[in-house]
């Protein structure tokens, strides 16, 4: 009893999103950028370049929360007697779809087996976390989770720092394995550039939405964050994350059924058209960096940057084992258009690829009920839009970039849902009260 109320104390000092945004937006990203210092596409020796690809800092750090979480109360069976038929009966497809596929059809079991483990802990460290917001001592976890924000803004300015130092200071290009610096894979703990540009849109989309229906008293330091976020969004060329933002302004005004005050907009606007600016001027001047290079008109496969090739190959690949597809991760040694790929750069394609049809089915439909459960509660509340904003802004990249892959994207991914789950409850308990 003591040591759960020492664990508790030590998160209430700071808040519980005071602490996951310290974690998530600054600490993890540094620590990864110390960790793996490369200035080309691959690491040496081969077992560093393995933990680089598969995120494993970021499981660890899941992994340490969930400790946490366990050492304040935390218990599986707890979040397991909250969950309707329907849930339990797809967690067990998605778990058959893990074992079966990894176990009997992959040709890199050990590889298959640890990511089908890594999608087990990603699961429970958003139960994690939903107890640990449900067990908050302040009940309104809309005002508590304006703490979280904070650290992904503060964690950019650090990432454009490092950039900065990692751009300007560059090592000897005899010294780099391969004698040749590969700028897209330069980027500080990043894979690759497209990588850093996923990060940066997800938080620019949530800081959107919160300058176009948030609080005009909180406008100046969002806008600040914003034109950062924003700015290295469009340095780094990552279209999929300038079209993500875009569809989570047109789902926030669908949702709202209401345009954004006319200020806002023009603030946006102004910002917006800023940080482009700020972009071309500090842009490395590589194709690599470009929103737009002539030879993406040359086709549409060209405009999608590979990806239609891709997408085909691994459609036929999984069609040739469709019930439980070929192992967690298996794009990476099944599917090759030349170079290979860890993932399918699309979430539906990888969950059929990697698991089948039946692990497919049970994730997509545990996907589509989080969201459906949690869109009205993370859409109509002020203080949660941005979070929300941030979520589907992921999600939606997910179908052309690997954000439901990639460990650090699935921890911001786990907590938002995690955050409106507890929110949808606390509303659901305040409610309660409020009729007895």
């Amino acid at each position: 009893m003591g040591r759960a109320t020492t664990v508790k104390t030590s998160i209430a000092r700071l808040g519980l999103f005071g602490w996951l945004g310290i974690v998530v937006g600054i600490v993890m990203p540094m620590l990864s950028a110390l960790m793996y210092p490369v200035y080309m596409h691959q690491m040496q020796p081969g077992w560093a370049e393995w933990t680089r690809l598969m995120e494993l800092p970021f499981v660890a750090c899941e992994l340490a929360i969930v400790h946490v979480a366990i050492r304040a109360g935390y218990r599986d069976a707890l979040i397991l007697e909250k969950l309707s038929k329907d849930v339990i009966v797809a967690f067990v497809l998605l778990l058959v779809g893990l074992t079966v596929s990894s176990l009997l059809f992959s040709k890199n079991v050990p590889a298959s087996i640890t990511l089908s483990i890594t999608t087990l802990i990603h699961l429970r460290f958003g139960a994690a976390v939903f107890f640990l917001a449900r067990s908050e001592r302040d009940g309104d976890i809309r005002s508590l989770f304006s703490h979280f924000e904070p650290g992904l803004g503060i964690g950019l300015v650090a990432l454009t720092i490092l950039t900065v130092w990692k751009f300007q200071l560059p090592p000897p290009e005899w010294t780099v394995p391969g004698g040749h610096i590969e700028w897209a894979s330069a980027l500080p703990g990043f894979i690759n550039v497209r990588h850093f540009g996923s990060w940066t849109g997800a938080i620019a989309a949530g800081l959107m939405v919160a300058l176009l229906y948030g609080k005009r008293e909180q406008a100046r330091v969002t806008s600040l964050f914003y034109l950062l976020a924003a700015g290295l969004t469009c340095w780094s060329g990552t279209r999929a994350a300038v079209l993500a933002m875009a569809v989570v302004g047109l789902i926030a005004i669908v949702s709202l059924r209401r345009l954004p005050h006319i200020r806002a907009l023009v603030r946006v606007g102004g910002l917006s058209v800023l940080a482009m600016l700020g972009a071309i001027v500090f842009s490395p001047d590589l194709p690599e960096f470009s929103l737009f290079v002539k030879e993406d008109i040359a086709s549409v496969d060209a405009m999608a940057s590979g990806r239609l090739e891709l997408w085909h190959d691994t459609f036929f690949r999984w069609l040739d084992a469709p019930l439980f597809g070929w192992g967690s991760g298996s794009t990476f040694w099944e599917v090759n258009i030349g170079w290979a790929h860890t993932q399918p750069h699309n979430a539906v394609l990888q969950f059929l690829i990697s698991w089948g049809i039946v692990g497919a089915a049970g994730a997509l439909w545990l996907l589509v009920r989080a969201i459906v459960a949690t869109h009205r509660t993370g859409m109509e509340d002020d203080e949660l839009r941005p979070l929300t904003a941030t979520l589907y802004s992921l999600l939606f990249m997910s179908l052309l970039e690997g954000m439901l892959y990639y460990p650090r994207f699935i921890m911001l991914i786990m907590i938002g849902f995690a955050v409106l789950f507890a929110a949808r409850g606390d509303a659901g308990s305040r409610c309660g009260r409020a009729g007895a």
